[in-house]
């Protein structure tokens, strides 16, 4: 009976996912697959209008963009094509926070939002962290944010949540981490960090209802980490480098 309910909370969530209204191209927004240009301002813009007029799939074909920190907002979907690559700059002054946590993609009390495809998202984590150590001995940040580096993802209080298929690569701290958040469908990434000392592939923390399957880590550290009251949790074909299930 337990493993009907759950079934059948997964198969709502398929239906409960917004109905995508409208494809966007990132080009539409200005947003520059060279490597160099900094596209912070021109993805949160993207995102705030898809946000206000229905919602929608921002898509990012193949190149690479540098981006700072950006807020996901409701109903709005990143679709990385294979080949495009999210990277995040080498300047923790380009990073912003939430609830004292820094990260490349934030979300705060957001529904309805996913990051999907078989494109990747690049922490640069040992340059970043690099940069981090410059900006310390100088006396600029405190030395703290170098254990404290920026995640890739993390989302507070955010349910119908989707990230599927991508590669996330290389952060100066932990991976991704959820807090708070419900009904989420995490499937098919893989997750690639030795950058940082004892990187988390990924958090949760106080979550209900999540999936997370068919997917690939090989972190520094533990490859799942599980705080709080979690209810509903089901782990399943998941492996780390050396072949072993995670549970």
């Amino acid at each position: 009976m337990k493993n009907f309910k759950i079934s059948i909370f997964y198969i709502l969530l398929l239906y409960t996912f917004p109905l995508v209204a409208k494809d966007y191209k990132a080009s539409l927004f200005g947003i520059v697959p060279d490597g160099i240009t900094t596209n912070t301002g021109s993805i949160q813009y993207a995102i705030d209008y898809i946000n206000k007029n229905g919602g929608g799939r921002l898509i990012f074909p193949v190149g690479r963009y540098l981006t700072g920190s950006f807020e996901l907002k409701s109903n709005v979907i990143l679709e990385l094509n294979e080949g495009a690559v999210l990277v995040g700059v080498s300047s923790i002054y380009d990073y912003c926070g939430l609830k004292g946590t820094k990260a490349l993609i934030t979300a705060n009390g957001q529904q309805n939002i996913g990051i999907t495809g078989k494109g990747m998202i690049d922490g640069q984590g040992e340059a970043l962290l690099n940069s981090i150590k410059k900006q310390v001995q100088k006396g600029y940040v405190k030395e703290d944010i170098v254990k404290e580096g920026p995640l890739l993802i993390y989302f507070n209080s955010c349910s119908n949540v989707s990230i599927e298929g991508i590669y996330l690569k290389e952060s100066c701290g932990n991976i991704q981490s959820y807090t708070d958040c419900n009904n989420m469908l995490i499937k098919g990434i893989t997750v690639l960090n030795n950058s940082a000392i004892e990187s988390i592939g990924i958090g949760l923390d106080s979550c209900i209802e999540v999936q997370l399957s068919d997917s690939y880590f090989n972190t520094s550290g533990i490859e799942l980490s599980k705080k709080g009251i979690l209810k509903n949790i089901v782990v399943k074909n998941c492996i780390n480098a050396k072949g072993k299930k995670i549970k």
